[in-house]
């Protein structure tokens, strides 16, 4: 799953109510992208099966789509580990993966970017 595709999905899930899913405008503020962006990760999530449209407009996260966010999250904590172990100094690894890719704020600061982290380091210790 693409990072863009977890941050969707969380983006869903912290903005939807019990009443009313989340709405796509507010989702592309959220994430900071255009709605045309957010029109074509809602037809990917929904055909993953991620997401299900609701009334006016509106989605929710499924089971499916928490479940995939869970796994992505804890694959990250693991990796953060290793890079650890491997002596990288966590507030170097929680500042690089804040800073990888759009550069948004999130509710898991430092969680959603850490594959790319992880090829950033891995790439660094080939090189060096």
């Amino acid at each position: 799953m693409h990072h863009s595709h977890l941050e969707y999905l969380i983006a869903v899930q912290k903005l939807q109510g019990e009443e009313m899913g989340a709405q796509g405008a507010k989702i592309a503020e959220e994430m900071g992208v255009t709605a045309q962006y957010i029109m074509k990760l809602t037809k990917t999530a929904e055909q993953k099966g991620y997401i299900r449209r609701g009334k006016a407009r509106s989605v929710y996260i499924t089971e499916h789509g928490k479940t995939a966010i869970r796994g992505y999250l804890l694959a990250a904590q693991a990796m953060e580990q290793l890079l650890v172990l491997g002596g990288v100094p966590k507030q170097e690894i929680e500042h690089d993966a804040g800073s990888v890719g759009a550069g948004r704020e999130t509710d898991s600061p430092g969680k959603l970017n850490f594959f790319a982290v992880w090829f950033l380091y891995a790439n660094r210790k080939v090189t060096e």
